[in-house]
């Protein structure tokens, strides 16, 4: 949902906006959605060194960090069907922070979940957020926006019926989405402790064979 906000930033603001956008505006969306991005990357960045310093038994989980793209990109999605037209920047700031998250989370998510063979399972979910990037890019919103524009005579549509089913339909799938990685969440945090009980029983149990020897 947030590389589909951004590909289409110009046309979503002048939906929403009910008028045209002018240079300024496009030029604005631009700047706010490279640095959002970046900013996201660089965050998520700094949340992956801060936990991988602490001891293994303290860590918070990398998913975590799912998480974060999830709820930005959420709150985005709610926000442009809510704020006023002077308040429409803050979502596009937030679908790219979103966007930086997910996409750095994609690569340590995958590196630190998958022992063996981390780049074919990057490559997998590469691949589904790909297809659903086409999915919601070309089927949802654009053949809506198409109808919608067409409808009124126009190529560019001033009306936010223009892109609110998109929108409401990407929310529930980033609703669905946030589940799903609640599940992984779950699971992932389950095994931690499985294997960090089972690696503190083997020192213990190594302990007590060194003072027998002792």
């Amino acid at each position: 949902a947030g590389v589909v906000i951004i590909y289409n930033a110009s046309f979503v603001y002048a939906a929403l906006a009910d008028e045209e956008v002018d240079n300024a505006i496009k030029t604005l969306l631009t700047v706010l959605n490279g640095v959002g991005s970046a900013v996201g990357r660089l965050m998520m960045s700094y949340f992956e060194v801060w936990s991988q310093k602490r001891k293994a038994e303290d860590r918070v989980s990398i998913i975590v960090s799912v998480y974060l793209s999830d709820v930005f990109v959420i709150l985005s999605l709610i926000l442009f069907l809510v704020v006023p037209n002077a308040a429409l920047p803050l979502p596009f700031v937030l679908a790219a922070f979103g966007n930086g998250f997910g996409a750095a989370s994609l690569v340590l998510v995958s590196r630190t979940v998958f022992a063996k063979d981390p780049a074919k399972h990057y490559n997998f979910i590469f691949l589904a957020s790909m297809s659903s990037t086409i999915f919601l890019n070309r089927l949802l919103y654009g053949e809506w926006y198409t109808h919608e524009a067409r409808k009124r005579g126009v190529d560019v549509c001033l009306d936010r019926a223009c892109v609110q089913l998109p929108l409401l339909v990407m929310l529930g799938f980033n609703v669905t989405a946030f589940v799903s990685n609640a599940y992984v969440h779950w699971e992932y945090v389950k095994f931690n402790r499985l294997v960090l009980e089972e690696r503190r029983r083997l020192f213990e149990e190594q302990q007590e064979g060194g003072d027998v020897w002792a």
